[in-house]
């Protein structure tokens, strides 16, 4: 991979249907980005793209389940703001030491959700 000429936007792609959404509205905004699936971020991959900011996707998985996917721990290291939609909101709580708790019935995927 050669390091682009121009400054990136990441998206990590953890199964959302609507991150080619996410990419086109940015693009619409005359923002470079790129989406990639989150089994094939790694370190390396981090270090080389070297984004200037990064979109963690949602996804149907839960956190809590043994085995979710994950971003590679560096991506919280390279100093750039990230954003985290549904899923990817709930990885970053997570992975930082927050608690990510399921709702009332197990309906937390609609409807009114506290974060604190």
């Amino acid at each position: 991979m050669n390091t682009p000429m121009h400054e990136t936007l990441l998206i990590i792609d953890f199964g959302s249907q609507v991150t080619q959404l996410i990419a086109r509205r940015l693009r619409e905004l005359n923002v470079y980005c790129e989406i990639h699936p989150y089994q094939n971020v790694t370190d390396a991959f981090l270090a080389e793209l070297a984004p200037k900011a990064i979109i963690f996707s949602g996804g149907p998985d839960s956190v809590m389940r043994d085995g979710s996917p994950r971003p590679p721990q560096s991506a919280y290291t390279l100093g750039v703001p990230i954003l985290g939609i549904c899923y990817g909101q709930q990885v970053m709580m997570h992975d930082l030491g927050g608690k990510v708790e399921a709702g009332e019935n197990a309906t937390a995927e609609f409807g009114r959700a506290w974060v604190t």
